[in-house]
């Protein structure tokens, strides 16, 4: 067999190469054959928002579930300057994890920036598995899980 290695972007040759992958994966997998098909297409979008009394905006986190799976990650999670240490961020993450398994998730996922809040994560219980060295540059990303039970 010869074959050549072509580097200009081809939309329709970046299609088949998606297309098969995707058979590959199906056809391999019941799980990931199931996750493609209605209803699990598309993750269900979790939220918890932190307000004061008034109505103002002290934190919120956002998370998508795919209960197929079992799994939750956990994407954006903040709490102003000023509201820190009352234990909000943590009835924020614990409402996004009890949301998660009303749906049958048993796992959560999350990464966070050595400049973020891995010990927060760390005291709520999520393990690093793994890091990225200077991701970016200068940095560590930690990518941490936790069993939900």
């Amino acid at each position: 067999m010869t074959y050549r290695i072509e580097t200009a972007p081809d939309e329709a040759r970046s299609d088949q190469v998606v297309s098969g992958l995707v058979a590959f994966n199906q056809r391999e997998s019941e799980l990931i054959r199931r996750r493609f098909e209605e209803p699990h297409l598309r993750p269900v979008p979790l939220v918890a928002y932190a307000l004061t009394a008034g109505g103002e905006l002290l934190g919120g986190g956002a998370a998508r579930a795919v209960p197929l799976w079992q799994w939750v990650e956990i994407d954006e999670l903040w709490v102003q300057d000023a509201a820190r240490g009352q234990g909000i961020g943590a009835a924020l993450l614990a409402s996004l994890e009890a949301q998660a398994r009303a749906l049958g998730c048993r796992w959560s996922k999350l990464n966070t920036w050595d400049f973020q809040a891995p010990g927060f994560y760390k005291r709520q219980g999520y393990v690093t598995y793994a890091t990225e060295e200077d991701y970016p540059p200068g940095h560590v990303n930690h990518l941490m899980r936790k069993t939900l039970g």
